[in-house]
């Protein structure tokens, strides 16, 4: 008996995915080749050196020399599409028939609207990808940067004006402390960016890039859009439609993962889902922290996207987590001593957006999200738990009066509410925050740029508003240059610890009514060039604190945990001022990339129980990072490497004549990475490696005193060194565009 076609086809499919899956590691290889040569010019007939040229879906590809030629060899034969972009120019997709010999293809390409011959705001805004009218990284910009561990945060903390901290969790920007920046998904907050943090050990953000089809980072003077951050925003835009349906699978040292996308001629439906268990990781890396329980989670999430007609795009989308760690730590109230810390913790976040272009010259933006977390913790024999969440809605309209005036205008209201117990005492607050914002971009010549903008916000909780006046400017100062300016006021509550504390019966603080919103005013002044994917840019600012809570302790306590118990107010001041270098080259070596940023730092604040005016412990004066980044077309092999330094952060110690005057050592980190990429039969195949602080230095992040200051212990990181491998399969076609 015949069996049936189908099932003769699942059975060849099935073996020729085990063939594959037995030597994934090997090349694939063939018998016909094709060599395909030619020449990228402009519509003037210039050549256009390093633009990119490949075969869609494949990895087969080049890019220009300095004479505007490129060539390579290709094994696919038949109908296929030459890929050729070059920035400032459109892509242009070529059908071509491919045979056995060569085929010598030229090429014009035409240059896009959108090019860098039109001046672009970009003070505060960091451009990481040469796209000069976005300030964004891709998702392979972040997976690949070693020493980052596909973290978005890690990423972007090799970017200027940040800096890494190692014990402490979040982002800290320019003299700010993590409070003071802000993650949004989608234009909706996120309230927990970051997993619930364990005293001492930094925690990765929540979210994995590849989420993600954009990244947009602002070191500060942000959009009039957002509110409630004193330092930086971090912007984060879902994918659209998927190109294709795609099932990918993922396996690691430290657990596995799956997602599958479906898609319809107008929507289409992503789910995903992964499994943590770090025992692997930690029986082959030693660590500096005891696991009386080896840490392990799960996680979900599931997206909805319909497309309306050719002018509307919604997306819905649900993420939820449970994780476990189980440590022994430092005990932050006892120096010297130990103490067991367990952490469960349960998070969710669902948000729902919709954008629809309603004419030629107006267009809707609509959004909502909702989001809880809780943490049930036991320190010791003390059982605590920390429970928030929050709601958010954003009704925006855009305006586009002529090509040279963009208006958005918009309205937010946010509500959430934060509970905490330990032991026996209990605390919380509920906030009701209002906002209404509106920005205009004007650009009345080709050279010059003009963004006021006004943010005004209302806060039932403290029983206040506020109003702070943005402004951002650009000016071309040549084909490929431009200066920027950016300032404007800044506002933010009060942090948790004291909006708990304010009206307890049972302290001496302050009613939360007495209490007024803290600010910062912002200066940026920034100079860019670039030119033929190569970017350098110098950039200046001045932040002015006022307003911050400041206590009235009879004496300093170094522990981040402690508890308030006199009074506090809105005294507090401080200030930040700096300047941050970058360079970042993708044309003078094929396939090689490497970026460099510099940041000095000087900042000093009175605030919270500091006795006088201080650097605060997690700032560090001097911060470099060199990142390289190199592509072996002929292995299919990436190969990257990173360098990252700081200098000394103040510690405190307890008999020294001046506050925070001591300083850790320097922090070095040399990190490599490599990825050994493949396709066959369409399917994208990535196994990679990382391996971090390789000459295993000894960071040191601070020290703590016990016994009056006789004895002290160092802040270590998890781990000295670390080394991570893992597999990712695609069961769909690879964009090499995207590399």
């Amino acid at each position: 008996m015949t069996p049936p076609r189908p099932f003769v086809r699942a059975c060849s499919r099935a073996l020729r995915i085990g063939l594959w899956l037995s030597f994934s590691l090997v090349a694939a290889t063939g018998w016909a080749q094709t060599t395909l040569s030619g020449k990228v010019t402009d519509p003037q007939g210039e050549v256009l050196v390093g633009a990119n040229v490949y075969l869609l879906n494949t990895l087969d590809g080049a890019s220009t020399d300095a004479e505007g030629r490129f060539a390579f060899q290709t094994e696919e034969q038949g109908a296929q599409v030459l890929v050729v972009s070059s920035l400032g120019f459109e892509t242009l997709n070529l059908p071509v028939q491919l045979t056995d010999g060569t085929q010598e293809i030229p090429v014009k390409l035409r240059e896009s609207v959108n090019s860098l011959n039109e001046v672009v705001i970009a003070a505060g805004s960091f451009e990481a990808n040469s796209d000069g009218k976005v300030a964004l990284m891709r998702p392979l910009d972040i997976a690949s940067t070693a020493g980052a561990g596909a973290d978005i945060a890690a990423a972007i903390q090799t970017l200027p004006g940040t800096q890494r901290t190692g014990d402490q969790t979040g982002l800290f920007v320019r003299g700010g402390d993590a409070s003071e920046s802000l993650t949004i998904i989608d234009g909706m907050v996120v309230q927990n960016a970051f997993q619930s943090n364990v005293p001492g050990v930094a925690q990765r953000s929540r979210f994995s890039p590849f989420q993600f089809k954009g990244i947009s980072f602002s070191s500060g003077g942000y959009s009039a859009r957002y509110g409630q951050a004193l330092s930086s925003v971090l912007e984060l835009s879902t994918l659209d439609l998927p190109e294709e349906s795609t099932v990918s699978f993922g396996l690691n040292q430290a657990g596995l993962s799956a997602s599958a996308a479906k898609l319809w001629e107008n929507q289409a439906v992503e789910v995903t889902a992964g499994y943590t268990n770090l025992a692997p990781f930690l029986k082959v890396i030693p660590t500096n922290f005891d696991f009386y329980k080896i840490p392990q989670g799960g996680n979900g999430s599931a997206r909805w996207l319909w497309k309306r007609g050719d002018t509307g795009l919604l997306k819905v989308m649900a993420m939820y987590s449970v994780t476990q760690s189980c440590i022994t730590i430092p005990n932050p109230a006892e120096p010297g001593t130990w103490v067991r810390f367990g952490l469960t913790n349960h998070n969710s976040y669902a948000n729902a957006s919709y954008r629809e272009a309603l004419s030629a010259k107006w267009s809707l933006f609509t959004a909502a999200s909702l989001s809880y977390n809780r943490d049930d913790i036991r320190q010791g024999s003390v059982p605590a738990r920390n429970r928030d969440w929050r709601a958010q809605y954003r009704g925006e309209v855009a305006y586009d009066a002529s090509e040279a005036v963009h208006v958005v205008a918009g309205v937010e209201w946010q509500r959430f509410r934060y509970q905490q117990t330990y032991d026996t005492l209990q605390s919380g607050f509920q906030e009701h925050l209002w906002a209404a914002y509106a920005e205009a971009e004007w650009k009345p010549r080709r050279w010059l740029a003009v963004k006021p903008g006004v943010r005004a916000e209302r806060s039932t909780l403290l029983d206040r508003q506020n109003v702070g006046p943005r402004l951002s400017l650009a000016v071309m100062t040549g084909d490929h240059s431009q200066v920027s300016a950016a300032g404007g006021l800044f506002f933010q509550n009060p942090g948790n610890r004291y909006l708990l504390a304010a009206g307890q019966p049972y302290l001496s603080t302050p009613a939360v009514t007495d209490l007024r919103f803290q600010k910062a005013m912002h200066y940026i002044a920034n100079y860019q060039w670039m030119r033929d994917d190569r970017t350098f840019r110098v950039e200046a600012y001045y932040k002015d604190y006022q307003q911050l809570i400041r206590e009235q302790a009879p004496s300093y306590d170094p522990n981040p945990y402690r508890y308030v118990w006199w009074e506090y107010n809105n005294a507090g001041t401080g200030y930040a001022q700096g300047i941050d270098f970058f360079w970042r080259d993708k044309a003078s070596v094929k396939n090689l990339e490497y970026w460099l940023s510099y940041s000095l730092v000087d900042t000093k604040r009175l605030y919270e129980n500091f006795p006088e005016a201080a650097t605060p412990t997690f700032v560090s004066n001097h911060n470099l990072n060199v990142i390289l980044k190199y592509y072996i077309e002929s292995l299919k092999l990436f190969v990257g490497g990173s360098y990252n330094y700081s200098s000394g952060r103040p510690y405190y110690r307890p008999d020294s004549p001046d506050f925070l005057s001591d300083r850790t050592p320097d922090y070095h980190n040399l990190a490599l990475n490599a990825a050994y990429l493949t396709t066959i039969d369409n399917f994208f195949t990535v196994f990679y490696l990382s391996f971090d602080n390789i000459t295993n230095r000894k960071n040191i992040f601070g020290y703590r005193y016990a016994n009056e200051g006789q004895e002290r212990y160092a802040i270590q990181p998890l781990l000295y060194r670390s080394l991570f491998v893992g597999v990712n399969i695609s069961l769909s076609a690879f964009n090499k565009d995207e590399l």
